[in-house]
């Protein structure tokens, strides 16, 4: 609302949502991750944006009462759920990396605007407590640890999407707000892209040009991957303004990927991305390493199918006269539930490199197909709904889940909207945004619009 100068409407939730916010009492245990990045980052860049004493109160509030409790006094990492009822941590035995590593960009932007440090030390304790254990796979680390005492699990699961993601992609973007930005951590951010190329990129054999980004999963490299991991392409722009030398490797394998993430979208029935994907590798990613050592207890495999087929039809002025029958992945989840992610990197994109002097707009005309499709799919009378199989061209309730997620207008919308707006409305230069998309103001400026 912010963003787009919907100032009555800001005034109206201020008065009626955020005043009475209580933070003492709850239907359900509250979980840490999702309270951090949904109601502490609105918060947070609600008051950057407009300055109202009430928000950063609340934030405080919040913070105090919730989330602070969360991380253990012996092992500093933090439980997953909070029994706010009950006042007190609900103690589990695990917790997945990108919990414990998605309280940094948050946590640092409160001590900031209070002054009191004490909510960016623990949060930031315990992601340099993780990047200091040793990994095979520089930079790469397992997806699950114990709370007490604070260690990996199991080494042998390492996946860079989902409960993985935002611990690498806070990892650069706390660098970027910190006021003293810790070299230790974008060495991390650095090992960790590297790393991804050289153990996880993946040609397809349909497309050696299209690239996806494999997991490890119990010894065993699994060629599937998930629309959350999109958001890489645009998190290694924000990376690379950091970084000093050649920066041309990560160049490369950012725009590889994000033309392989646009992919997704435009090669399935509607134009939307499904949820998850496999696809038959070019060549086993064990093959790109020498190090054998790597592998020495590691396999690949592919799990496929005949890959599925649309008809060719048009309905209403959206054509679907797309060719599927060489789609370079097999689609493993069929829905599409409104995210943002490839979206999100077409948006730094646009802003970071753009199109070519001769085709300028290239990212904002890709971004508004995915717009118009987004609208003819996914639009209901009451809101936006998820759909249940992107290659359904149907556009009946028959394809819809009835399921509409806050992040579409957190982030989706948000992302859409800045595509088409001024370079200067919320610029990358001044602005990092979180991994639910609440922009925090910088300290210090950077250089990364172009």
């Amino acid at each position: 609302m912010i963003i787009m100068g919907l100032d009555e409407e800001y005034e109206y939730a201020l008065e009626n949502f955020v005043k009475t916010l209580d933070f003492s009492k709850s239907n359900a245990p509250s979980k840490g991750f999702e309270t951090s990045i949904r109601y502490l980052g609105g918060l947070l860049a609600a008051y950057d944006l407009k300055g109202d004493k009430i928000l950063l109160d609340k934030a405080v509030e919040l913070t105090e009462r919730v989330l602070m409790p969360l991380f253990d006094p012996i092992s500093g990492a933090p439980y997953t759920y909070f029994d706010v009822n009950g006042n007190r941590p609900v103690k589990t035995n695990t917790i997945t990396l990108a919990e414990f590593g998605t309280y940094t960009v948050e946590f640092t932007r409160l001590s900031q605007l209070t002054g009191n440090m004490k909510y960016a030390n623990v949060a930031n304790a315990i992601v340099e407590k993780a990047i200091a254990q040793p990994s095979r796979m520089a930079g790469l680390y397992p997806n699950s640890w114990n709370v007490n005492p604070f260690k990996p699990l199991n080494a042998s699961i390492v996946n860079v999407g989902a409960g993985g993601d935002s611990f690498y992609e806070y990892l650069i973007k706390n660098y970027v707000i910190s006021e003293k930005p810790n070299k230790d951590i974008l060495n991390a951010w650095v090992a960790a892209v590297n790393s991804i190329e050289d153990y996880l990129l993946s040609p397809t054999k349909e497309d050696p040009s299209i690239q996806f980004i494999a997991s490890i999963t119990n010894q065993t490299v699994n060629y599937q991957s998930d629309e959350l991991i999109c958001f890489w392409p645009g998190n290694i722009l924000l990376g690379m303004s950091q970084m000093t030398g050649d920066k041309s490797r990560q160049q490369k394998f950012a725009q590889t990927f994000m033309d392989s993430c646009i992919k997704t979208w435009e090669t399935t029935g509607t134009g939307l991305a499904p949820e998850v994907w496999s696809w038959n590798p070019k060549t086993p990613a064990t093959q790109k390493t020498e190090d054998p050592n790597i592998w020495e207890h590691i396999k690949d495999i592919f799990n496929g199918s005949v890959l599925k087929r649309s008809s060719n039809n048009e309905q209403n002025g959206i054509p679907n006269k797309r060719d599927l029958s060489g789609r370079p992945f097999e689609i493993v989840g069929p829905s599409y539930n409104l995210r943002p992610e490839t979206i999100e990197s077409i948006f730094y994109y646009d802003r970071v490199v753009g199109g070519s002097s001769d085709y300028p707009d290239y990212y904002k005309d890709i971004g508004w197909r995915m717009f118009e499709k987004i609208q003819y799919y996914t639009k209901t009378d009451t809101g936006y709904s998820s759909i249940r199989d992107v290659d359904d061209i149907s556009t009946g309730l028959g394809n819809k889940s009835d399921f509409q997620e806050s992040f579409f207008f957190a982030e989706t919308l948000k992302y859409l909207y800045l595509l088409f707006s001024d370079d200067s409305c919320m610029s990358l230069d001044h602005y990092v945004f979180s991994t639910e998309a609440h922009p925090f103001k910088m300290p210090r400026s950077i250089k990364l619009q172009k």
